[in-house]
C-alpha cells in the first residue's frame, strides 16, 4: 500500500482521496500540521468529508484531521422538496392513507431556487426559503434534516404569504430560526418549527408602567393577532405583486448574540433597527427613526453591544440596552453589506464594496474598538480587497446587498460577497479561499467552521480546508480554491 507521501504526489482521484484520509486518522497533531500544506494544495472540491468523518462531526465529535476536508455534498433542492437526503427519494408518510393531493401540499417548492439559507454548527440539518412564486405563492420556509431521508421542518408555507426571505439565522445554541417577510420578523423553534413570536414593522420597547398584558401586545403577535391584519394585507399584497418582492424592496438583515439570548434586525431602507430577546420577542432596544439607523446589524457575543450602518458608509456602536452611542466611524466603503463582531467585542468586521474603476467591487475594513470610559473610539484598519475575483462583482447590486457575508471565527473574521457575475469568500488578509462564477445563496454557521452554499447543488465548505496552503510543493495540483464548474444559481424549469 503506498505511502501517505506517495498518495498526496499522485493525481487527486476518489479512490487516492479515500486512502490518504485513512492514513490522515493515523496522525498525531504534529503530524498533521506537518502534512497540512501538501493536503491543502488539493481541490477543495476534490478533498470531500467522507462518510465517518462526517457522522463524527454531525455528533459534534469534531477531531483535528477533519480540518483538511474541504466540503461536504449534502444534496441538492430536488431532496429538499422530495424531503430526502441525496441517497435517496423516498418519502415516508405516516399516514398510508392520505391521498395524493394531501401528499402534494407536505412537499415544499423549490422550482424557482432558494433566496435564503442557515446552518446550525453541526451541520445536521439546514433551514431554506424558497424563491417566490409571483403569480400566487410566496416561498416555502423549511428546514431539511441533511442525515435523516423523510424529514421537512415547515416553518412558514408560501401558501401563507406573498414575499421570499433573503437573511435567514439559525442561533448560534441551534434552537431559533429568525427571517422577516412582508415586513415582519418571524421567529420558530427549530425542533418543532411552532411560532415563537411575529414582530410587527411598528413595535415599540416597553413603556414604564405598561402591564404584562400590555406588554405582550406591544412586543410581539401570536397568531390570533394576524388575523385582525388579513385584510390590510392582502390589499398590500395586490399592490406589491407586480412590483417585486416586499422583502427585496426593504431588506430586514439578521443577527444573534454569540449566546443566543438576543436578536437584532435591521432593515435597509426605511432605517429600523431593534434588539429583541430570542425567546419571547420583547424588544430591548428600537433606535430612533431619526437617528437613520440601518441594517446590517451584528451583536456582541453577551448581546451587549450593537453594531448597525448609518447614511454615507459609516457604521455606529451603541449599547444594547438604552442606546446609548459608544462610538461611530466612517468606514470609507461605498457601501456596507456586512457585520461581525470580534468574540471580545473588541473590533468589528465591516464588508460591502470600495470603487474601482466604474463600478465597486468587493471590499472589507477592519475596526478596532477602543473602549477608553471617557471617549470610546474606533480605529480604522487598512482597506482589504481579495485577490483574486471570478468576474465583474458589483457590490452595489440589490443581489449583493442580500447576499454578503460576514463572520467572526477563531481563525480571525471571513467576507463572503455575491453578486449576479460571481461569488467570492475572502480572509483578512484578502486571501481569496473560494470563487464562484455565478451568485450563491450562503450562510456561515454561527461558530464559522462552515459555510453553505446554495446553487445547483447545496454543498457544506469547510473553512479550515480552505485555507490557503503556507507552501506549494511544484508540481501540486492547480487549485481553484474549491469552485465547482459554473452551475446556474437556480434550478432549471
Amino acid at each position: 500500500m503506498s505511502s501517505l507521501d506517495g498518495l498526496l504526489n499522485a493525481r487527486p482521484t476518489k479512490e487516492v482521496w479515500q486512502e490518504v484520509c485513512l492514513r490522515l486518522a493515523e496522525l498525531d497533531e504534529g503530524e498533521l500540521a506537518a502534512v497540512a500544506p501538501r493536503v491543502l494544495s488539493w481541490p477543495a472540491q476534490q478533498r470531500p468529508m467522507p462518510d465517518d468523518w462526517w457522522a463524527q462531526w454531525t455528533a459534534g465529535d469534531v477531531r483535528p484531521y477533519h480540518s483538511l476536508a474541504g466540503m461536504r455534498r449534502l444534496g441538492t433542492l430536488d431532496h429538499v422538496e422530495a424531503g430526502c437526503t441525496e441517497s435517496g427519494f423516498e418519502v415516508s408518510n405516516e399516514d398510508e392513507d392520505e391521498d395524493e393531493d394531501e401528499d402534494d401540499i407536505d412537499r415544499a417548492c423549490f422550482y424557482h431556487g432558494a433566496t435564503a439559507v442557515a446552518a446550525p454548527s453541526d451541520l445536521s440539518w439546514i433551514a431554506l426559503g424558497a424563491a417566490a412564486e409571483w403569480h400566487h405563492n410566496g416561498g416555502d420556509i423549511v428546514g431539511w434534516n441533511t442525515l435523516k431521508k423523510d424529514h421537512l421542518t415547515w416553518f412558514l408555507a408560501g401558501a401563507e404569504y406573498h414575499d421570499e426571505p433573503y437573511d435567514m439565522q439559525i442561533s448560534p445554541d441551534g434552537r431559533t430560526v429568525v427571517t422577516s417577510v412582508e415586513g415582519r420578523r418571524h421567529a420558530w423553534s427549530a425542533e418543532t418549527g411552532d411560532e415563537l413570536w411575529v414582530l410587527p414593522e411598528g413595535s415599540r420597547p416597553d413603556e414604564a408602567g405598561d402591564d404584562e398584558d400590555d406588554e405582550d401586545d406591544d412586543d410581539y403577535e401570536d397568531d390570533d393577532d394576524d388575523e385582525d391584519d388579513d385584510d390590510d394585507e392582502d390589499e398590500d399584497e395586490d399592490d406589491d405583486e407586480d412590483g417585486g418582492s416586499l422583502g427585496m424592496d426593504d431588506l430586514v438583515r439578521v443577527g444573534f448574540s454569540g449566546d443566543s439570548r438576543r436578536v437584532a434586525t435591521g432593515t435597509c431602507e426605511s432605517g429600523t433597527v431593534t434588539v429583541v430577546e430570542t425567546e419571547t420577542g420583547r424588544v430591548v432596544l428600537k433606535v430612533p427613526a431619526e437617528q437613520k439607523a440601518f441594517g446590517p446589524v451584528a451583536l456582541d457575543a453577551r448581546g451587549r453591544l450593537l453594531a448597525h450602518t448609518a447614511p454615507e458608509g459609516r457604521v455606529v456602536i451603541r449599547e444594547a440596552d438604552g442606546g446609548a452611542v459608544l462610538a461611530s466611524a466612517q468606514t470609507g466603503l461605498t457601501e456596507v453589506n456586512a457585520l461581525a463582531f470580534a468574540p471580545d467585542g473588541a473590533a468589528l468586521f465591516a464588508v460591502g464594496g470600495a470603487v474601482e474603476g466604474a463600478q465597486a467591487g468587493p471590499a472589507a475594513r477592519m475596526l478596532n474598538l477602543d473602549p477608553a470610559p471617557d471617549h470610546p473610539s474606533l480605529t480604522i484598519g487598512p482597506l482589504v480587497r481579495p485577490t483574486e475575483l471570478p468576474g465583474v462583482l458589483d457590490t452595489a447590486s440589490p443581489f449583493a446587498a442580500a447576499s454578503t457575508r460576514a463572520v467572526w471565527t477563531d481563525r480571525g473574521p471571513f467576507a463572503f460577497v455575491a453578486a449576479d457575475r460571481g461569488s467570492v469568500l475572502f480572509d483578512s488578509a484578502g486571501r481569496t479561499l473560494w470563487a464562484h462564477p455565478s451568485g450563491q445563496t450562503v450562510s456561515f454557521t454561527p461558530d464559522g467552521q462552515a459555510m453553505v452554499t446554495v446553487g445547483e447543488s447545496i454543498d457544506a465548505w469547510f473553512l479550515a480546508g480552505l485555507a490557503v496552503p503556507e507552501r506549494t510543493e511544484p508540481g501540486a495540483a492547480d487549485r481553484t480554491n474549491g469552485a465547482p464548474p459554473a452551475p446556474s444559481a437556480t434550478r432549471a424549469p
